[in-house]
């Protein structure tokens, strides 16, 4: 029985970065966009610094001077809550720019994976097989045309097409059997 561990490991790799390209999004995001501007620093600590007077001030006794504060707690709210969607539009941006940029490599991946492999099998069962009858012999038989693809010459073999899908489904199947005990456990 051949097999093809490069191509075995890239299938997997190529997979599990499909699966995951949204949380290795959110991970590179983390890592690059976690600081605060000047400007959304300042503006909590004035905000912090206005409640604390806003606090002190008897509103009974004190109104407008309550009021003048209140409404610059306001303004102060406003303005950040501007930044802050201004941020997370970048922020959106961004992430799209990135999970582009997987799928990209992702394709390219498997493109390449294909290319590399397009004459030869992932997985090869003919050395399973008595040598005499081979020819006759079919382990896939109504499949294995498909299986084999691109791979022409294959009876008993995986093609790397074939391979993708089902290292897909096989992730797929492993996902969700970890969910679901996760799930039983809480």
């Amino acid at each position: 029985m051949e097999i093809n561990y490069w191509a075995i490991f890239l299938s997997l790799a190529i997979n599990l970065m499909k699966r995951y390209s949204s949380k290795l999004c959110s991970l590179i995001l983390l890592k690059v966009y976690t600081k605060e501007t000047q400007e959304i620093t300042e503006y909590r600590n004035q905000l912090k610094i206005l409640r604390e007077e806003k606090n002190c001030i008897n509103p009974m006794d004190n109104f407008a001077k309550y009021a003048l504060v209140d409404r610059k707690i306001n303004k102060l709210i406003d303005k950040l809550k501007e930044n802050k969607s201004s941020t997370q539009s970048e922020r959106m941006k961004l992430t799209m720019y990135i999970n582009v940029v997987f799928t990209i490599f992702t394709i390219l991946l498997s493109l390449i994976l294909i290319w590399l492999n397009y004459s030869k099998p992932v997985i090869d069962f003919s050395s399973l097989l008595d040598k005499s009858n081979m020819n006759e012999q079919s382990i896939f038989f109504p499949l294995n045309k498909m299986l084999a693809f691109p791979n022409k010459t294959g009876n008993n073999s995986i093609g790397v097409s074939a391979w993708l899908l089902i290292v897909n489904r096989f992730i797929d199947i492993i996902i969700n059997k970890i969910n679901s005990i996760k799930l039983l456990k809480n």
